[in-house]
């Protein structure tokens, strides 16, 4: 199943998408756009509008394609930028890619606790996650950090709970990168990461 995900996953952030998808998408785009005005979402939280930041807990019922129905809460405890980001990800494992000249890494720990999962276990991994720099672009630059400590990838049960990194690589100028969690998706939730 971790397969089909990873590969439906590719297909969808492929840079020329298939016609069928590419039309299904932009109809559904439409139609939230015409619900998101109605219900005025300015005020929401963890909105790309109004994103979390550390220490807001926020809980999530949604139903997913390969999970079935999912109740979780999920909450950001720490960010860790620049230098001190890169030495952990470096002592993580020597072979991790060193940032690029204007970029940095970006380590957001997560707390997770899976209340439901329909179809156990839960896949919590980082391909979960998306930043987007503040001028609303996506960093779409493929990553994988190795060794970091606590890792937040795990297959989850219902009742259990995770504290772990995940990474982002970011350009050093963007003032107001955000990550999503479940971007697309009716679970989608933003943080601020900075």
């Amino acid at each position: 199943m971790r397969d089909t995900y990873y590969e439906l996953r590719t297909l969808l952030s492929a840079d020329t998408p298939p016609e069928d998808l590419l039309v299904k998408y932009e109809a559904e785009e439409s139609q939230e756009a015409e619900v998101d005005s109605s219900e005025g979402n300015e005020n929401e939280v963890g909105t790309r509008n109004n994103p979390l930041t550390i220490g807001e807990r926020v809980t999530l019922s949604y139903n997913d394609l390969f999970q079935g129905d999912v109740k979780l809460e999920i909450e950001m405890l720490e960010l860790i930028s620049g230098d001190e980001a890169w030495e952990m990800v470096r002592k993580g494992n020597e072979f991790n890619d060193e940032p690029g000249e204007n970029q940095e890494y970006v380590l957001a720990k997560f707390h997770v606790k899976v209340h439901e999962v329909e179809n156990e276990p839960f896949d919590l991994n980082h391909a979960l996650f998306d930043a987007v720099s503040s001028g609303g672009n996506t960093y779409d630059d493929y990553i994988s950090v190795s060794g970091l400590e606590p890792d937040l990838w795990n297959e989850m049960y219902e009742g259990a709970e995770r504290k772990g990194y995940t990474y982002f690589l970011i350009d050093k100028d963007d003032e107001n990168p955000l990550a999503a969690f479940q971007r697309r998706s009716d679970a989608e939730v933003w943080f601020e990461l900075r």
